[in-house]
């Protein structure tokens, strides 16, 4: 099987060492990664949905989520999971209530939708929330504790600059690389045949994938975990925690894919 530890190592090796996480561009990412897991029928619906006919027009359709949150605020709660100090796994009936919603409930919702015979402007909309919340559930970051709103009230210092814990997870690590992250698309494409051996993880529901995200979330090497707020963070933090954050996209991207197959092909045309 290969893991964490094999993948990392392959884009670390042409990845260079200073920064990466997600905000619009690591969005991007995962949807690329899964176009290229898409087959022919799931992806000649995907372009007819969206009304697009390349892989850069999907990827931008993966951000669209965030602009809807800037319009509509009271979406804020799907985008990730709160969870309590002692929960050592994610359980969507305990940490995710139907009235705020979370990431787990509208990725549940809106595959169901994407699956249906809805109207079609229903199911492209279906698909752009699914593929941005199942980046969401990756990010460990968004996996957290209400009293800090998972790392947004923990004000840090990343790099010399003021920002919070959650904000170097969702845009500042990336943002010092942008060319890293075409260098991690070229070598995940290398490493396409090897995809079979992830079959292993694929499958898993969104409650596992967040509870990844949650065991990640409470390793020192986050520092989120027991912050006070207003720590400094460095180039080592970068390193740190680069390889885990290059995982969790590819493993998102992946397991999009997957989904997509799997609702495309059982999906009610119209």
């Amino acid at each position: 099987m290969i893991g964490r530890s094999f993948l990392g190592a392959l884009l670390l090796s042409v990845v260079s060492q200073s920064a990466f996480a997600w905000g619009d561009a690591g969005h991007r990412m995962v949807c690329r990664v899964a176009w290229d897991e898409l087959r022919e029928k799931p992806m000649a619906d995907v372009k007819e949905l969206l009304s697009i006919s390349t892989e850069e027009e999907f990827a931008e359709t993966c951000t669209w989520a965030d602009r809807h949150l800037a319009e509509h605020p009271e979406t804020a709660g799907w985008h990730e999971v709160y969870v309590t100090p002692a929960a050592r796994d994610v359980d969507m009936a305990r940490d995710c209530s139907v009235q705020t919603s979370c990431s787990l409930r509208e990725i549940e919702r809106n595959l169901a939708i994407l699956k249906s015979g809805a109207p079609r402007e229903e199911r492209a909309t279906a698909l752009k929330f699914l593929a941005h919340f199942v980046g969401d559930a990756h990010q460990p970051l968004r996996v957290g504790f209400l009293e800090n709103r998972a790392g947004v009230r923990l004000e840090a210092t990343f790099l010399g600059h003021k920002t919070n814990l959650r904000e170097v997870w969702d845009t500042e690590m990336l943002a010092t690389d942008p060319a890293g992250l075409e260098a991690i698309a070229g070598a995940y494409r290398l490493y396409t045949p090897l995809d079979r051996l992830f079959v292993d993880w694929i499958a898993d529901l969104p409650a596992v994938w967040a509870t990844e995200s949650l065991w990640i979330m409470r390793t020192p090497a986050t520092g989120y975990v027991g912050n006070p707020g207003g720590l400094a963070f460095d180039d080592t933090y970068v390193k740190q925690n680069l390889v885990i954050a290059h995982d969790r996209i590819a493993k998102a991207g992946m397991r999009l894919g997957h989904l997509i197959n799997e609702a495309l092909r059982e999906a009610i045309p119209r």
